[in-house]
């Protein structure tokens, strides 16, 4: 007969009496257990990364100290600060949101700046992460400790309604830089422009007291042809008096959105049937997704996806432009990819209005009265409109040093390099969301953003688990992989001549375009890979971590939890006669 062992089990109280006689003492912890350390984590930014990230830390995470610091008033980031006439996510709405928080309340196809914010305000309102930010709090410097293991962090506040600001520290085990690219916005720097009498505005900080019945009847110049001109010239169009459009680089006007109208709004019974039954509105979340994704074989140069796209998109661009002059002007030399492909029926039949005139050609300097293109011909205006973009160097806004004094602003003064567009070599315990070299246009956008949140979970847990003291990505598998992805480029359509923020429009080098598709760069990161990183411990001992011999599962009541009902292979349990359990289908399938 078996002895009984259960008294063995669940009383025994295992314990080291005395120090080992080597001088290396065992701690007394449980293997895996989160309450062995608490690590701190600091985000800088409250937009959809940073919330993102307080999601996943509350929902997976225990004993973590989670921070954000969030410079604006409120959460949003670029959907707080951009709302200029039009502005709307050029991500159909449907996909752009997280997988966690499907929205069956998206207003309309391609969704504006308001409706994108108050979709972040809800999950942030039922999740209840406020609690972990911090507003009006704007990082000033960021300085690794290699001795601690530690990041300081220099803050400064801001008092609402005042001039008044104070400044504080606060350090961290693991820095998430989450400001985002599209946030620090470029004035063009053309020579006159300090001597303009009207008003110039940018669109990433459009001015609350120019609103609609401020510019009716003005004479408008809009300078770009980018995605945030694309948006705003329809919106100004039919109010103003006249509008000068300049142009330097043609444009492919996507036809995703064709299945749904330029821009479906979606009926209270459309929005009520997504409420319902959520399986419709995953379908058609994953319909839109699909499309998105499946534009991917159009940036391969030569590819018969990009032939065919080009004559669809030609012939849809002519459908719409019936001014001959335009519809040359606007039809790229380059192949559909190289520059952001974007959504824009209205924009098309804007500029074709009598109020309207595009030229194409840059802006050569502006006076007091107005701007002189290249063509040497001044037009008088009341306003400029600069459409032209953001400092996308990648080079933080602040001193972010590193190991043994790397400022990464000064590391990425000439060209940005990361690791698989979320790590940096010398800058330990340090994640940044949309890095460079990441998937900006190979797909979808928000799966990548999670994917790399779960890679966020995972260091955490790792440094929680080993009591890690730093990690960072070895400088040799870097420049590899940066090697890797600069010969795989020449295959593709970023290669081409075309200025776009994806590339250093000086040096032509692609610095922003991961080298595959979304799906590629979520499968390469899916789990980290820790050969590729110089690690440290906080023990002197790196199996330290092991303690006692204690697992968790130890201390529950599951002894044994390999052995399950749904291991069983079907095959064998018809062999041996055993029924075939439904649950065992499924997890075989």
């Amino acid at each position: 007969m078996a002895p009984d062992l259960n008294g063995i089990n669940g009383g025994a109280k295992w314990d080291y009496s005395t120090p080992g006689s080597s001088g290396y003492d065992i701690k007394k912890i449980t293997l895996n257990d989160p309450k062995n350390r608490r690590l701190k984590v600091i985000t800088i930014g409250g937009g959809f990364s940073g919330i993102l990230m307080a999601y996943q830390i509350q929902k997976h995470c225990e004993n973590i100290e989670h921070v954000i610091y969030e410079k604006n008033h409120e959460i949003g980031g670029t959907w707080l600060e951009n709302r200029y006439p039009g502005c709307a996510c050029d991500i159909p709405s449907h996909a752009y949101t997280y997988n966690f928080a499907l929205n069956p309340d998206w207003p309309r196809f391609f969704s504006y700046s308001p409706d994108i914010w108050k979709y972040l305000d809800k999950v942030c309102e039922t999740f209840g992460l406020r609690k972990y930010m911090n507003f009006n709090t704007q990082v000033v410097e960021s300085r690794w400790d290699e001795q601690r293991g530690k990041w300081t962090v220099k803050i400064q506040r801001s008092k609402p309604g005042t001039d008044e600001t104070e400044e504080f520290e606060d350090e961290c085990d693991l820095l998430i830089y989450a400001t985002g690219i599209l946030n620090d916005f470029k004035m063009p720097p053309i020579e006159g422009i300090e001597k303009f009498k009207g008003r110039i505005c940018h669109t990433a900080r459009w001015p609350e007291d120019y609103q609609e019945e401020q510019w009716k009847n003005d004479s408008i110049a809009v300078i770009g042809s980018g995605a945030s001109s694309i948006q705003t010239v329809p919106k100004m169009q039919q109010h103003v008096k006249h509008m000068d459009i300049f142009v330097r680089t043609g444009v492919w006007f996507v036809e995703i959105a064709n299945n749904f109208g330029a821009n479906k709004e979606y009926t209270t019974e459309e929005k009520e049937i997504f409420r319902k039954y959520p399986q419709m509105l995953v379908a058609h979340a994953k319909s839109i997704e699909d499309q998105v994704n499946g534009l991917w074989g159009t940036f391969y140069t030569g590819s018969e996806a990009q032939a065919e796209g080009q004559k669809i998109f030609k012939a849809r661009m002519a459908e719409f432009i019936k001014d001959k002059r335009l519809l040359e002007g606007f039809t790229p030399h380059f192949d559909i990819g190289c520059r952001r492909i974007t959504p824009g029926d209205p924009y098309m039949l804007a500029i074709q209005e009598p109020n309207v005139d595009v030229h194409f050609t840059h802006v050569a300097s502006i006076t007091e009265d107005g701007l002189v293109g290249g063509d040497g011909e001044e037009r008088k205006v009341d306003t400029i409109v600069c459409a032209t973009g953001f400092d996308v160097t990648y080079k933080p806004r602040f001193p972010l040093i590193g190991k043994n004094g790397v400022d990464l602003k000064e590391k990425w003064k000439v060209c940005p390099e990361g690791y698989l567009g979320l790590g940096v070599p010398d800058m330990p315990n340090f994640i940044i969301f949309i890095g460079p070299t990441w998937p900006v246009e190979n797909g979808a956008v928000t799966g990548p953003l999670q994917q790399v949140a779960d890679y966020a979970i995972k260091i955490i847990k790792k440094m929680q688990k080993e009591n890690v003291k730093s990690w960072a990505p070895k400088q040799d598998v870097t420049d590899q992989f940066n090697e890797h992805a600069q010969e795989w480029i020449k295959h593709t359509v970023w290669k081409d001549d075309c200025r776009s923020w994806y590339k250093n429009n000086e040096t032509g080098r692609v610095n922003a375009v991961w080298p595959g598709s979304s799906l590629h760069y979520m499968d390469v990161i899916e789990d980290p890979r820790y050969e590729d990183f110089d690690i440290t411990y906080h023990d002197k001992n790196r199996w330290a971590h092991l303690g006692l011999g204690y697992s968790l599962k130890n201390h529950g009541r599951e002894w044994s939890p390999y052995l399950q009902l749904e291991n069983i292979d079907p095959e064998w349990a018809r062999a041996v006669g055993l029924p075939v359990q439904e649950s065992v289908l499924e997890v075989k399938t």
